[in-house]
C-alpha cells in the first residue's frame, strides 16, 4: 500500500516515510487501552502480518482523492470545485479538460463493485428512513463526540477550527447530510444526492489531509501519521455495522434480513467515501475483527483540546429559529447528549472530557426520546399494513427533506487560512 500511495499521489506521499511506525500506533495493549483485558484481541495482535497491514492502513489516506486535492491550489478552488460538482452530478465524461487526477477519482467512483446488491440497498434505505425522520436530529452530537476521546484522532478537528459552536455545527451538517441523504430513494445511485455528497465529503477530507501534511509546525507525521487515516474513518462510516455484527455473532453468526440490507448499504456508502476493501466486508466476524484491530493498534492520548471539541459540539446551536420552542428543544438535545455520552463512554471518561451529566439529564433524555419511541413503534406497526406503507414512507421522506432544507446546503470545503496554526 505504501508504494501504491506514492504512485497515485506522489505530490502528497512521495517525500513521506510510509515505512515508519508513528507514535499513535501500538502493537501491545497498555493500561490505557480500552480493550486491554480482551484475550481475543491479544490473539489478533499476535498475528504480525495483520498488525503490519493495520500499520499501513494507519498511514493510508485516500490516494485518489488526495491526488486531486493536491492539484486544487494550482487550479484554483472555484474551478476545481465546479469540475467536481459537474462530474459528481452528470459524470466525468461531461467535464471537458478535466485533470487526470479528477478523471481517475471519478472513474473509480463510477465503477460499481460486483458485490453491490441494489435491491438490498434500496430496502435498507427504506428501513432507515422512518428512524432517521424521527430521531435523526437527536443522535448527531453524540456520534461526533465519540471521536474526540482520543487526541490522536481528534487533532484534525482541532486544527481545522471546529472548536467553536458555529464551526462544530457546520461540520456536523456537512458530515451527517451524507448519511441522511443516503436514506432517500435512489440517492446512492450514480448522480444521486447521497452519491454526490459522498464524493464531496471525500474531497473535503483530502483537502484537510493534504494541507496538514504540508504544515509540519502543527502536524508531526512521526507522531500522528496521516491525517484522517483509513482506520479512523471506520467509526463514523461503519459503527452500526460493528454493533450489528456483535449482535449477529451472539445469535448464530448470521445477520438477519434487516441487518443484511443495512450492512450492504453502509459498506457501499463507505466505498463511495473512499474506504479500503478491508472495511467493506459483509462477514460479521471480519467486521468485528477489523474494528478490534483499529482500536487495539491505536494508542490512547488525552488531549485537553478534546474537551473544547466536546464543549463546542454539545453546545452547537443547530436550530434555525430562536423561538422558545427552538430553545427548549435545543436544551433537551444538549442534556440528552450528555446523558447518552456518559452512558456510552462511562462517567469517568465523560468527566475527563469535560462532560458532566447530572441525574436530571435522564429526564431530558426520556422527554426527548419517549415520544420518538412511541411514534416509531406505532408507525412501524402501521407499515405492516400494505395500504399504510406507502403513506408512512412518503411522510418519512418529506420529514428528512425538511430536516435537510432547515439545515441549509452543505458547503463541503475547508479553508486552510482559517486553521489554528
Amino acid at each position: 500500500m505504501s508504494k501504491l500511495q506514492k504512485t497515485i499521489a506522489p505530490a502528497v506521499y512521495g517525500e513521506l516515510d510510509l515505512d515508519c511506525t508513528p507514535e499513535r500506533f501500538r502493537t501491545k495493549l497498555g493500561e490505557n487501552s480500552i480493550v486491554k483485558d480482551n484475550p481475543r484481541i491479544q490473539a489478533l495482535l499476535a498475528d504480525t502480518d495483520k498488525v503490519e497491514f493495520f500499520r499501513q492502513l494507519t498511514l493510508m489516506g485516500d490516494p485518489l482523492a488526495d491526488a486531486f486535492a493536491a492539484r486544487i491550489p494550482e487550479m484554483g478552488y472555484k474551478k476545481a470545485r465546479a469540475m467536481l460538482d459537474k462530474a459528481a452530478e452528470k459524470g466525468i465524461d461531461t467535464v471537458p479538460d478535466a485533470p487526470k487526477e479528477l478523471v481517475d477519482l471519478m472513474r473509480s467512483v463510477e465503477t460499481v463493485p460486483d458485490w453491490v446488491d441494489w435491491t438490498k440497498i434500496e430496502k435498507a434505505s427504506e428501513n432507515a428512513r422512518l428512524l432517521t425522520a424521527l430521531a435523526g436530529e437527536a443522535i448527531i452530537r453524540v456520534a461526533f463526540m465519540m471521536t474526540y476521546v482520543n487526541g490522536y484522532q481528534g487533532l484534525p478537528m482541532v486544527i481545522t477550527g471546529a472548536l467553536t459552536s458555529d464551526s462544530a455545527a457546520k461540520r456536523m451538517k456537512e458530515t451527517i447530510s451524507t448519511f441522511k441523504l443516503a436514506t432517500l430513494p435512489g440517492a446512492l445511485r450514480r448522480g444521486g444526492e447521497a452519491y454526490q455528497s459522498a464524493v464531496k465529503v471525500r474531497v473535503m477530507h483530502a483537502m484537510v489531509r493534504t494541507s496538514l501534511l504540508k504544515r509540519q509546525q502543527v502536524w508531526d507525521f512521526n507522531v500522528y501519521g496521516t491525517p484522517i487515516p483509513q482506520v479512523d474513518q471506520m467509526g463514523a462510516a461503519l459503527g452500526f455495522n460493528y454493533m450489528m455484527s456483535l449482535h449477529a455473532l451472539k445469535n448464530g453468526g448470521k445477520f438477519t434480513e434487516y441487518e443484511t440490507c443495512a450492512v450492504e448499504q453502509a459498506r457501499y456508502l463507505a466505498h463511495l467515501l473512499g474506504m479500503h476493501d478491508q472495511f467493506l466486508s459483509n462477514d460479521p466476524k471480519q467486521i468485528v475483527e477489523t474494528w478490534n484491530l483499529c482500536q487495539a493498534t491505536l494508542r490512547h492520548k488525552h488531549d485537553e483540546r478534546g474537551r473544547d471539541l466536546n464543549s463546542a459540539t454539545v453546545n452547537a446551536y443547530r436550530r434555525k429559529g430562536k423561538h422558545w420552542y427552538d430553545r427548549l428543544i435545543h436544551k433537551l438535545d444538549v442534556q440528552s447528549t450528555r446523558f447518552m455520552y456518559t452512558k456510552m463512554v462511562g462517567k469517568r471518561t465523560a468527566e475527563a472530557m469535560g462532560v458532566h451529566s447530572p441525574p436530571s439529564d435522564a429526564l431530558s433524555f426520556a422527554a426527548l426520546f419517549a415520544p420518538i419511541g412511541v411514534g416509531f413503534g406505532a408507525l412501524t406497526g402501521l407499515k405492516k399494513i400494505a395500504t399504510s406503507r406507502t403513506l408512512i414512507d412518503r411522510y418519512a421522506i418529506a420529514a428528512i427533506q425538511r430536516q435537510l432544507a432547515k439545515e441549509g446546503e452543505a458547503e463541503y470545503r475547508t479553508n486552510a487560512a482559517e486553521y489554528n496554526l
